[in-house]
């Protein structure tokens, strides 16, 4: 244990030497809410910056020079172009003007109208969906519909449309504000990761500057919205972490159990985070007695445990009972989200019982659910009972359909090609004529990542297993054996078991893809060690993170097509290792002979070129028209 010291009569831990400490994150031990959460002003100030320029990006795009999309100039392309955020990408007057927000069938002049007349006026992609659901929340009297996913990001859509009206602009407005806020809450994740502004500054703009992210948060659909609420719960997960009183403890779980609500009401890609949070609290609790039964744990733990200890004492005698609370309250606020939904009279909650690949469609029954109310006396109120009956039928029709489902699509991707994106979904595409019929104008939008950031995040992946398998050589080795050699072993597989047939999507990849995911959990068990016993929770927390959010899409794979948008949750962590790495980087100095040399400049040209590849690959993510030869040096992966 660090020595102790007092100053001006608070009892906190001395600062011990810099190789003790886990990589410049220290436990911090102040008191009041300003004092735990350690942000000064400069931080609250590199925050708003941040946000807003990536709302400016997200808004105000497509803007750049006009010679970088080959039509020469020196002028903006940009602002008012038909592929910003307040135009459709493609020309067409919606009968009535688009969906109606008021009576269903009709606009504000009576206008019969229906969201399949206008499915190709605006929309790209799932938009067909999530803004006309949004819409129907809307309506009065309301509409039903059935959506396997959640309600809450569709409820986060609809103020804007009831405001504005149903438009392109309005129905991607949320995405935008949600995907600029999320760049703001990285910085907050990276720095209460580790105490370095640098860090956490690269590792929002990482975020920023990602095509992955960009397109996502410039389209009406869901995925940027659930993702925020991910890096928010990953944001109180670590308050709670580091918590050291018992104030903070108890604080810091009820606000993590209502984010957590939050976050599962938007998509269930929340079940990554929490399960993360819970294998590093369970394995807190256990980590004494492991290390006293185990030899093996005691030579890998590292310096200092005082931070255990005081997070114990700050959890008390009744701590299970509080995370049983917590449990019951993200429960709580999860089932608050359908409160609009439960207003609405069902008749098209389907239960899907199979999926026959010669037909489009799947096969089921449909449930119809009466709005759950009750008698008191002579008043109608809310059947608690019924709700939640129904809330669990609901979300039953929703996993049987992800079951079910098992049509192909043409930019359907497998979980393994996520890294390198090898097959991203083209959102939109269209040629236009032009002077010259062998090299058209092209406009395409492809959610494919920043290649600079997702390519070279793997070796930076890498150099975080090196770094946190800290300890004796058998430990390291061990460590990167068992989780490199499972994971090649569930690719390998995988990839062997995939029929020619492009239509069957469905893998059966065998037993020992069986035994190489075990692996793979056994890998992320000893990555959990690693980050509670061997003082390398920064680089354990980054691979656990990543992996987890990666390998929580594998078994679904096996009967349905998946997306390379599913990978949001991985875009996390590939910017915080990259961005850690590189922080070590500019602050390393190696010695060749009897020379010196700084690594910072290596640091400052890898961010340089990631932002360079948001620059090049700028056009194809925001559809700006160029030729067809410029257009085809942007397809760096399978786009097609």
């Amino acid at each position: 244990m660090r020595p102790w010291r007092l100053r001006g009569g608070t009892r906190r831990p001395a600062r011990a030497p810099r190789s003790e400490r886990d990589d410049g994150s220290e436990p911090l031990v102040r008191a009041g809410l300003r004092g735990f959460l350690a942000l000064e002003r400069r931080d609250v100030v590199a925050v708003v910056a941040l946000v807003l320029l990536a709302l400016f990006l997200r808004v105000a795009s497509p803007i750049f020079p006009d010679f970088l999309s080959g039509n020469g100039g020196i002028g903006f392309a940009g602002m008012g172009a038909a592929t910003s955020l307040n135009s459709p990408p493609a020309e067409c007057t919606p009968p009535g003007g688009g969906v109606p927000v008021g009576a269903p069938g009709k606009d504000a002049n009576g206008t019969p109208v229906n969201h399949v007349d206008v499915k190709e006026c605006g929309f790209i992609f799932d938009e067909v969906y999530f803004p006309v659901d949004a819409a129907k929340d809307l309506r009065q009297p309301a509409e039903s519909y059935f959506d396997p996913e959640p309600p809450l990001a569709k409820l986060l859509m609809a103020p804007p449309i009831a405001i504005m009206g149903f438009s392109t602009w309005s129905w991607r407005v949320s995405t935008a504000i949600f995907g600029s806020l999320l760049v703001g809450l990285m910085y907050l994740v990276a720095l209460r990761l580790r105490r370095d502004r640098w860090f956490a500054t690269a590792a929002a703009l990482f975020i920023c500057i990602d095509g992955l992210a960009f397109v996502e948060s410039r389209t009406g659909v869901i995925d940027i919205i659930a993702i925020f609420f991910v890096a928010l719960f990953y944001y109180v997960f670590l308050l709670h972490w580091q918590a050291r009183t018992r104030r903070q403890w108890r604080a810091t779980l009820y606000v993590m159990a209502a984010v957590g609500g939050l976050a599962f009401a938007a998509k269930l890609t929340a079940l990554a985070p929490l399960a993360i949070a819970a294998a590093l609290i369970a394995m807190r609790a256990v980590s004494p007695w492991l290390a006293a039964l185990v030899p093996a744990v005691r030579r890998i733990a590292g310096p200092g445990r005082h931070e255990v200890v005081m997070w114990r004492a700050a959890a008390g005698r009744f701590a299970i009972v509080h995370y049983t609370l917590a449990v019951l309250i993200g429960g709580a606020v999860f089932s608050a989200s359908f409160s609009r939904y439960l207003t609405i009279e069902h008749d098209d909650v389907y239960h899907f019982t199979a999926c026959n690949l010669k037909t489009i469609g799947l096969t089921g029954t449909a449930d119809t659910l009466k709005v759950p109310t009750m008698k008191i006396g002579s008043a109608t109120v809310p059947n608690p009972v019924l709700a939640i009956r129904d809330i669990a039928d609901i979300m039953a029709a929703g996993i049987q359909y992800h079951e079910q489902e098992c049509h192909s699509h043409p930019y359907a991707s497998r979980w393994y090609t996520w890294p390198v994106m090898y097959h991203p979904v083209l959102f939109y595409y269209v040629q236009t004529n032009s002077a010259t019929p062998d090299n058209p104008n092209v406009s395409s939008i492809t959610d494919m990542g920043n290649p600079a950031l997702w390519w070279l995040a793997i070796p930076a992946l890498l150099a975080c297993i090196w770094r946190l398998s800290r300890g004796p050589p058998w430990w390291r080795l061990l460590v990167s054996v068992v989780g490199l050699a499972s994971l090649s072993i569930m690719i390998i597989t995988f990839h062997a078991a995939q029929q020619p047939d492009a239509v069957t999507v469905r893998v059966t990849p065998g037993t020992l893809f069986t035994i190489g995911f075990i692996g793979v959990i056994v890998f992320a068990g000893l990555v959990t060690v690693s980050a509670v016993i061997s003082r390398r929770f920064v680089p354990a927390f980054i691979v656990l993170g990543y992996l987890t959010s990666w390998m929580l899409w594998v078994v679904g794979n096996e009967r349905r097509v998946l997306f390379f948008y599913h990978a949001l949750g991985m875009l996390l962590f590939a910017a915080l290792a990259l961005a850690y790495v590189l922080a070590g980087l500019r602050n390393t100095v190696v010695r060749v002979g009897s020379r010196r040399i700084a690594l910072a400049p290596v640091a400052w040209a890898a961010t340089l070129l990631v932002v360079a590849g948001f620059v090049f690959f700028y056009p194809v993510w925001t559809a700006m028209p160029m030729p067809n030869t410029d257009h085809q040096m942007r397809l760096w992966v399978d786009a097609w």
